[in-house]
């Protein structure tokens, strides 16, 4: 394999191990323009997997090319990329804040390459899981204890927020007179926190199914903190998005439980460690359960509702102000505060909370239908490739696919998957790792014009 595609795949690893992570250099890194997007630490090795990939040549560009699917879906995603830049043109807010649309649209650029990076270098399906798992294992140890301490743990050098209860700006869920501070991880909310533990989690139940006993143990056991961690977050919107993402795996799941009896001892235990955890938390959460289900009346509750309805209102009304372009990449949050300028809302300018309408309104209906054009594409792609793996890997090609849907399900109810870099390289990376065509994962480079001595086999 090329050197240099070698280390694209590596720098690509420690990106996606770095998705949890919200940390920020102290200072502006070398060679990167000083937008907001640059300061995060994982846009460093997203620059440099780009960087490495670009100078090896665009090796495996060609074999992207020759799947339709695949081909429609970079396609689309190149010009989307194209369209924000585009955008800065007529941004909203862009004669006196220029930046902001050219911070969004060069995270929009570099994520976009980054995905174009994974495909094109065919990174195993296995080695995205292993980093979307250690970063759980690392995560969910410190969500338990923040829960348990119901303040933050002291982890100064990774930057986690100070969060205590009576500390300005924390979220707290009220259920009479009891409160509960939700747990922020190392991001700078719990929701953001829950979206990184549900694809963990569900990356972690395509680790069940690899060969090792000791790698499947070691599964089942994140898996059991994973999920009790995202209970402990109390999203909504990354419970259902990891719903659907189980939805996705229990057939494969199945399959393989008859097939393999060497699997049921560890899935047994799966399932108990999760059920334990349940229990857990029902038995010792349960006044705030009923209030976040809406079985009781709480203000904080029925705010939280109040405040997304004004702004999906706020979405609409501008996309039909501004139905084919939009108001500019990254510019939304301050059309609204133009909005809510006209009304008593105590609120501020701020994202809608669903990816589609974010889309849309942001990027007109020529950029949501680039968008969806480059999610239906990039599903396709990928459910080709499962049917082409061997029984034993399609487990850990659905878990790619089950954490892909999960983002989009979350991206009905917030709005990170489409605003956040962390979520973009998430969502984007997973689906081009998803789609990587069954067979030989290690080269990702085209034919030297002679066939291999070697009969090809799968690592994913």
């Amino acid at each position: 394999m090329n050197l240099l595609v070698r280390l694209s795949r590596y720098s690509a690893w420690i990106t996606l191990l770095l998705i949890p992570l919200w940390t920020r250099w102290l200072f502006q890194p070398p060679l990167l323009p000083s937008l907001y997007v640059t300061r995060f630490v994982i846009f460093t090795p997203l620059a440099i997997t780009v960087a490495l990939w670009v100078l090896s040549g665009v090796r495996g560009v060609r074999e992207v090319a020759r799947s339709r699917a695949r081909a429609l879906w970079a396609l689309s995603l190149l010009t989307l990329a194209v369209w924000a830049f585009a955008s800065t043109a007529w941004a909203f807010i862009g004669r006196l804040y220029p930046d902001i649309g050219m911070n969004t649209a060069l995270q929009w650029s570099v994520v976009v390459l980054f995905a174009f990076a994974i495909a094109s270098t065919r990174l195993p399906p296995r080695i995205v899981l292993s980093a979307l798992v250690i970063g759980l294992a690392f995560n969910a140890a410190i969500t338990v204890a923040q829960a348990a301490h119901q303040q933050w743990i002291g982890l100064i050098a990774l930057r986690e927020f100070e969060i205590y209860p009576g500390s300005g700006g924390v979220s707290i869920l009220r259920a009479g007179s009891l409160e509960y501070v939700r747990p922020y991880g190392l991001m700078p909310h719990p929701n953001m926190l829950a979206g990184t533990l549900m694809i963990g989690t569900l990356a972690a139940c395509g680790g069940l199914f690899v060969h090792s006993r000791l790698v499947r143990a070691g599964c089942a056991l994140v898996i059991g903190v994973g999920v009790l961690a995202l209970l402990l977050t109390f999203s909504r919107a990354a419970w259902g998005g990891f719903a659907v993402g189980l939805l996705i795996l229990l057939p494969f799941a199945a399959r393989r439980w008859m097939v393999d009896p060497s699997l049921r001892p560890v899935i047994g235990l799966t399932a108990a460690l999760i059920g334990a955890g349940g229990v857990f938390f029902a038995a010792h959460y349960s006044p705030f359960i009923l209030a976040r289900t809406g079985q009781t009346v709480e203000a904080v509750e029925m705010r939280s509702v109040a405040d997304r309805i004004v702004f999906i209102d706020f979405a609409l009304q501008s996309i039909r102000e501004r139905p084919l372009h939009g108001v500019g990449a990254g510019n939304f949050p301050w059309r609204t505060s133009y909005y809510l300028a006209d009304t008593f809302y105590d609120l501020r300018g701020d994202n809608v909370h669903n990816i589609y309408l974010s889309v849309a309104a942001e990027l007109g209906l020529i950029g949501l239908g680039l968008y969806v054009t480059a999610l239906i594409a990039g599903l396709v792609a990928a459910v080709t490739a499962l049917r082409g793996d061997a029984p034993a890997d399609k487990p850990m090609r659905a878990a790619l696919i089950a954490c892909v849907l999960a983002l989009l399900a979350v991206g009905w109810l917030d709005h990170y998957p489409y605003t956040i870099v962390h979520f973009q390289t998430a969502l984007w990376g997973l689906l081009a790792a998803a789609a990587v065509p069954a067979g030989n994962h290690a080269a990702g480079e085209e034919s030297k014009g002679r066939a291999s001595a070697r009969p090809v086999h799968s690592e994913g």
